[in-house]
């Protein structure tokens, strides 16, 4: 009889680290996905002088629609808190793009990559969130 008991607690513990996994992947992806997006706007923008420009304006949508889309995913996944930041700047990516200040949208693309890299170190499966 206590030969089930293992088998239930080997099976607990097998499907709490693969639920982590599938969570590291899941939050990983995203974020990558958002900082790769936030490097071809800056590839965009090195080559223009004004923001005002269809280009930038679809790339920051297109960024604007995937973040929402991985948002909603990573809500399930992490506190949203956590990661309500990248949605903040985003937002004012399209008030400096109205404004046309080149500087400060530069500035908010770096803090996206910022909380993009730092939420890529600290969202991962360990195991504190196995236990």
């Amino acid at each position: 009889m206590k030969f089930f008991h293992y088998i239930n607690f080997i099976l607990i513990v097998l499907l709490l680290i693969g639920i982590c996994v599938c969570e590291e992947v899941i939050v990983s992806n995203s974020l990558k996905d958002i900082q790769s997006k936030c490097y071809e706007i800056e590839n965009v923008l090195s080559e223009l002088d004004d923001l005002k420009n269809m280009n930038i304006t679809m790339k920051i949508d297109n960024l604007e629609y995937v973040w929402t889309e991985d948002e909603k995913a990573m809500c399930l996944l992490v506190n949203h808190k956590n990661i309500q930041e990248i949605g903040q700047e985003i937002a004012k990516l399209k008030l400096y793009i109205a404004s046309n200040d080149i500087d400060a949208f530069r500035v908010s693309i770096e803090e996206i990559k910022f909380y993009c890299h730092s939420y890529l170190h600290f969202m991962g499966a360990n195991l504190h969130n196995v236990l």
